[in-house]
């Protein structure tokens, strides 16, 4: 608890035609990414991934809870996350305005994957991007 907690990264991107607002950090058990075109957290999902098998479960803990799509970012984003190497659950707040928008989920896993936020950089290092 003695060390500041400092985004590993930020940067906005275009999603869909929508200004779209990242944050990553990373803890010692789990990665917080916040992606929000709203100015507001919205939706709160955990992903979680078996130690022992490749089995991903998704969790919504605050917010819609009728929301597929949501849930199929966070299991793609978990496993991207296991695929490159690293055993930390997810933790992801999504605030998008149109959720129901499968072109805005993929948008937002690519913009997170073409940013790599779990590879690039020491944990703890804060990089900022347009």
């Amino acid at each position: 608890m003695g060390e500041e907690i400092v985004p590993k990264q930020c940067f906005s991107a275009l999603v869909n035609d929508c200004p779209t607002e990242f944050v990553v950090m990373e803890y010692v058990n789990q990665i917080l990414v916040i992606a929000t075109q709203i100015g507001k957290l919205g939706t709160l999902l955990q992903a979680r991934q078996d130690e022992h098998s490749q089995t991903y479960s998704v969790d919504v803990l605050l917010g819609k809870r009728d929301d597929p799509l949501l849930e199929i970012c966070g299991r793609q984003l978990i496993e991207k996350l296991a695929l490159s190497g690293c055993p930390k659950n997810l933790m992801l707040w999504l605030g998008l305005k149109d959720s129901q928008c499968a072109d805005t989920i993929k948008g937002i896993i690519a913009a997170l994957q073409d940013k790599s936020p779990w590879k690039s950089g020491q944990p703890g290092a804060s990089t900022a991007a347009s």
